[in-house]
């Protein structure tokens, strides 16, 4: 099966996070429907931190993953990016956090984990991502959680 957006190397993903510019408003967070630091998580991969850059897209978006590969980021982040008002090619933020996301995953590492449980719990209505995202928020701090 063909990616619609091919998976970078670490060349490839050292090469495109030092084309940021780092905006001081970051368009690229406006555009972005989770608000993930954008220019953080690149920062990040600039430095050689794919752990910390997978953290900062998954403390604002559980499915940073998924979204890497299927959100339409050429009209959201990508479509915000400075670099199209110079006719330039904007930032594949895209394929930056797929990169991140899918290094982290392949190495085992657990980002996340639940809180000291506290006898409490709390039922979610829906096991969609919005069902599953707000339940995940409550197991962070103990809460017992699942969707029904």
């Amino acid at each position: 099966m063909r990616r619609l957006k091919p998976h970078m190397n670490r060349t490839e993903a050292l090469y495109e996070s030092s084309r940021c510019l780092f905006c001081f408003d970051a368009p690229c967070i406006q555009a972005c429907p989770s608000g993930i630091d954008i220019p953080q998580f690149i920062r990040q991969i600039n430095s050689g931190n794919d752990t910390g850059a997978a953290r900062t897209i998954y403390e604002a978006n559980y499915f940073g993953n998924a979204c890497g590969k299927v959100c339409p980021t050429e009209v959201l982040c990508e479509g915000a990016c400075v670099y199209n008002l110079q006719d330039v090619k904007p930032i594949e933020i895209g394929r930056l956090q797929s990169y991140a996301t899918t290094k982290v995953i392949e190495s085992g590492k657990k980002l996340f984990g639940p809180g000291e449980a506290n006898g409490k719990s709390v039922a979610v209505i829906g096991a969609g991502p919005s069902g599953i995202s707000a339940a995940c928020e409550p197991a962070g701090v103990g809460v017992r959680s699942g969707c029904i």
